[in-house]
């Protein structure tokens, strides 16, 4: 410090002078308040020492400093970003809170488009995704090393298939759940995004828009299908078509029903007639919507005269009416359809037209066959629904296009019952729902659109004929109509005239069932016929039950092979379970062609064959049967096959009921174990339960060359082996069980002479330890047991420990012998004789190993 303020000359320098603040001046006191400086200047310790400034400087920049600085500078920028990531931490524990209620998908700022687009094919090709991942799973197990070395063609096959059409790569999937869309399919789809889109133009620009698009489709629709000065109603559900309907036919009815409610209905109470074929749950929808009880709906019968269809039987319903007029209350609405949903029959329209208008009922149509109004030739049964007051359409389906909606085509001269039934909007975005269909109308056009129609006629049309070939298919709904035979001139004339004005055609939805054959003597079982006797009824329901069995394993069958054409199973209520093919609804989801219908008719004759064949033989099967001691038929409802049968034990045979818990074990046991081998040998083989849950064995359907002696027999030989082997391993485990009895009671015994000899004091923790300090007991323990299988004999485990350990003592390698360099190290080396008694016990070691190898070893099992 003294080099850094002074000299450091040999002789005694003048003391430098002290650094002194500057002091302030003195201020006069004369002058004024605010003339004085606020602030005391600041003077920098340079002005006094310029090199002591310089040497600090110096101090600082040495490399120490520069180090130390570093450090603390990386410390510094540590500690600042913990701070910053607690800072964080804590922002994102508050926002965690804040939105802890809102779903995992939407928190945060969204997510990227790709993914969320992946999730929603996940979604639709779920099951696909599964499969395939099975799929792949077994390629690999099955071969990785075929996998590794196509390496190369596999790169080429998918160059190959991204060059492919997705329409193409649709085909070649069979699961795939959507629909290939064609261009007009495409078209409809880009309508519905055009209709968002457009929502956005300014009012006046979009109601000069939709008032254009509504006019075109309701004056094309009104011409398309015969119905004119009607309006269109577009709705996504199939029935708010109809409740709107209903609604606007009350307040023709009851014009105070806007204002007082149901008080104006209280007097005369509104009654809707609705066909029994109608679908189920119509009519408690109809009263949900509107308010109504369910008093107010009246299901009308259909006629069975002709046979089995959904024909609305007019006498019945005018009887209704007159009852109902007679009660004080008042028929609104009548529906009717051109096509029932289940059979697809036609109702007589033109009387219950006439109806409607004697008595101002409201005739609404619905039905698949109000398709064929757009055709050029109308059948005459259908042609009388364009004289009713409103129809729905199902435009959409029949055409196959995705996305369009349900029309409802409806006539009324009042627009404000139009508003106040919900048919009509001033809305114009609400509107916009009909531009999918006014691009499809023009897209399609006239002709394309019969061109779909008459094809699915077609469709149904070859499926009749395919059905009527065959003696053992009948098919539902049709109405059996003799033809006379023209003898006379007005036979003739009467021909000739219905020929010219009456026009038919075949139901466009066909309905069979599988059942027995009339070509063969048997009488064909119907369950709405007269029935004589209790045994005779009973019989008539388990043979409907199982022919229900046999038309379910049909369908589904067919299904599977068929996979173009559109089958349904539906149960009628006088027949049960049938088949049900509706072109209109499928044909053009699936991409039905006439090749199809073929390959169907191929594939039912094979198996309508393996149908005739097991209920031929199922008789015979019965007899078979019965003739075996250890087998015994089981009546299982619902199976689709050639019988059940459960294997009786020996022991079981004469007690068939009134089984003991046991002996329902060891049933169910032994026929378990026969499906087993059973299903091993034939797939047609399996498993099924009584009444009283207990296993038997399901026979499948059969063919024409199916030995029936043979397949019964070998039933009964794998029963057999099995019981046999079940007795074995009976008596088998009653001997064990024997003998763990056995030898848990000698060592009991034992246990208790042990105690006996050592005394109590021993068996005290405390005095006992003591005791055997003071005098050990003796070394001998309870010896073991030892069962032998094969003999059932029980013998001690003492034999069999000595064995083990003098065999251990035989495998242990000789001792080391000192080597000769080494000198004797111990008194005993030294004392050692020459001849050491250890080669005599050499000697007796082969002979005591030789006596206990002749020994025979104890049964360990």
């Amino acid at each position: 410090m003294a080099s850094m303020f002074g000299q450091s000359s040999g002789a005694r320098a003048a003391p430098a002078p002290v650094m002194q603040p500057a002091q302030p001046a003195q201020m006069d006191r004369s002058e004024p308040v605010d003339d004085r400086p606020k602030h005391l200047k600041k003077v920098s310790f340079a002005q006094f020492d310029p090199s002591a400034q310089q040497q600090i400087n110096s101090m600082f920049n040495s490399p120490m400093f520069q180090e130390l600085e570093a450090q603390v500078k990386a410390n510094t920028d540590i500690l600042d970003r913990m701070n910053k990531q607690m800072e964080d931490e804590r922002k994102e524990r508050i926002k965690a809170k804040q939105t802890a209620h809102i779903p995992e998908a939407l928190k945060g700022s969204g997510q990227e488009m790709p993914s969320i687009m992946k999730t929603v094919e996940d979604l639709i090709l779920m099951d696909e995704e599964v499969e395939e991942d099975d799929e792949e799973e077994k390629d690999v197990e099955n071969g990785q090393e075929a996998e590794e070395g196509d390496d190369e063609e596999d790169e080429d096959e998918d160059e190959e298939e991204d060059d492919e059409d997705d329409d193409e790569y649709r085909r070649r999937t069979p699961l795939n759940k959507l629909q290939i869309l064609d261009s007009h399919s495409k078209a409809a789809l880009t309508g519905h995004s055009l209709a968002a889109y457009v929502s956005t133009l300014d009012e006046d620009n979009l109601k000069k828009f939709t008032s254009k698009i509504t006019q075109d489709c309701q004056l094309w629709l009104s011409r398309l299908f015969r119905f004119p000065d009607s309006s269109p109603f577009y709705h996504e559900e199939h029935k708010d078509g109809l409740v709107k309907i209903c609604r606007m036919a009350l307040y023709q009815k009851y014009p105070r029903y806007p204002v007082e409610g149901f008080e104006a209905l209280y007097s005369r109470p509104p009654v809707i007639y609705i066909s029994s074929a109608a679908m189920p749950g119509l009519s408690n929808y109809l009263c949900l919507q509107l308010g109504l009880p369910l008093s107010s709906i009246c299901n009308v019968p259909c006629c069975t005269e002709k046979g089995t269809t959904s024909i609305m039987d007019v006498q019945m319903l005018e009887k209704l009416i007159q009852d109902d007029i007679s009660a004080a209350k008042t028929p609104v609405l009548l529906v009717g359809f051109a096509g029932s949903p289940h059979l697809g029959s036609v109702d007589n329209l033109q009387e219950l037209r006439k109806i409607c208008k004697d008595h101002k009922i409201w005739l609404h149509v619905e039905g698949n066959n109000l398709a064929i109004l757009a055709t050029v030739s109308v059948p005459t049964a259908v042609e009388p629904a364009t004289s009713g007051d409103s129809m729905t359409l199902r435009l959409g389906k029949w055409i196959g296009i995705p996305g369009l909606p349900f029309i409802t085509l409806y006539k009324t001269t009042d627009p404000a019952l139009e508003l106040a039934a919900g048919l009509n909007t001033f809305t114009p975005q609400l509107k916009l729902n009909c531009l999918p269909l006014w691009i499809i109308l023009q897209s399609l056009g006239h002709d394309g659109i019969v061109d779909r129609i008459k094809h699915c006629c077609t469709l149904a049309e070859k499926m009749h004929d395919i059905l009527q070939n065959l003696p053992t298919i009948k098919e539902i709904g049709e109405e059996k109509t003799e033809e006379k035979e023209a003898k006379t001139f007005k036979d003739l004339l009467f021909v000739a005239i219905d020929a010219l004005f009456v026009f038919k055609m075949a139901s466009p939805t066909v309905v069979f069932r599988y059942v027995e054959d009339s070509t063969t003597g048997a009488v064909e079982i119907a369950p709405y016929s007269p029935v004589t006797s209790q045994e005779d009824m009973e019989e008539k329901e388990k043979l409907k039950a199982y022919y229900d069995a046999l038309n379910l394993w049909l369908c589904d069958t067919l299904y599977l092979e068929n996979p173009n054409v559109g089958l349904e199973l539906i149960d009628v209520e006088q027949e049960g379970n049938c088949i049900k093919f509706s072109p209109l609804d499928t044909a053009q989801v699936k991409g039905t062609v006439e090749e199809d219908i073929e390959n169907f008719g191929e594939s039912l004759k094979k198996q309508i064959a393996i149908l005739d064949a097991t209920v031929l033989q199922r008789d015979r099967f019965c007899a078979i049967v019965e003739a075996q001691d250890n087998l015994r038929i089981v009546e299982v409802p619902n199976w689709a096959g050639l019988g059940v049968v459960q294997y009786m034990p020996e022991e079981w045979r004469e007690r068939m009921t009134d089984l003991p818990d046991n002996a329902k074990r060891d049933i169910n046991n032994i026929n378990t174990e026969l499906v087993k081998r059973l299903h091993s040998k034939d797939t047609a083989f399996s498993l099924g339960y009584n009444d009283e849950n207990i296993g038997c064995v399901k026979f499948g359907l059969i063919t024409d060359d199916t030995d029936l002696e043979e397949l019964i027999g070998l039933v009964c030989s794998l029963g057999k082996e099995i019981e046999e082997s079940s007795k074995y391993l009976e008596k088998l485990s009653e001997k064990i069980q024997k003998g763990i009895e056995e030898a848990n009671k000698e060592l009991h015994k034992e246990m208790d002479e042990k105690l006996q000899q050592e005394g109590v004091l021993r068996q005290v923790p405390l005095v006992g330890s003591l005791l055997n300090w003071w005098s050990p007991p003796p070394k001998d323990a309870v010896k073991g047991r030892t069962f032998s299988l094969s003999s059932g004999t029980m013998a001690s485990t003492e034999k069999t420990y000595k064995y083990h350990m003098q065999v251990q003592e035989d495998d242990a390698p000789p001792p080391v012998s000192p080597s000769a360099n080494q000198s004797p190290n111990s008194f005993k080396d030294v004392l050692k004789p020459s001849s050491s008694p250890s080669s005599t016990q050499t000697d007796q070691k082969p002979k005591e190993t030789q006596s206990l190898e002749n020994q025979q070893a104890p049964d360990l099992k």
